[in-house]
């Protein structure tokens, strides 16, 4: 993926913050590739979760993704290899556009 070294926060108080180089912070709800990463996500927890209302989504550039549950036994990671990375570069493009 084109998009080196960042960390990507989505918090459910509706600020979506990318950090690379200099961070970002822009409103979810502004957004329109984000619903799509966030699905991608979701779809991924394990059998045994049942919340998916989170806390925060936290995307470590080539290690993980941690979708942190407001109920705690209900967090979980996914691969950084199995996320989207058409979804995920697609949300990275659209917040980098907001600083023009």
């Amino acid at each position: 993926m084109a998009n080196n070294n960042f960390t990507l926060h989505i918090f459910w108080f509706g600020n979506t913050q990318l950090n690379q180089k200099n961070g970002k912070t822009v409103k979810s709800n502004t957004l329109t590739t984000l619903p799509a990463l966030i699905d991608d996500i979701k779809a991924k927890k394990p059998q045994d979760k049942t919340d998916t209302d989170y806390h925060a989504i936290n995307i470590f550039d080539g290690f993980r993704a941690d979708f942190l549950s407001k109920e705690k036994d209900q967090s979980f990671s996914v691969k950084f290899a199995d996320i989207d990375a058409d979804k995920l570069s697609d949300v990275i493009e659209e917040i980098k556009s907001t600083l023009n």
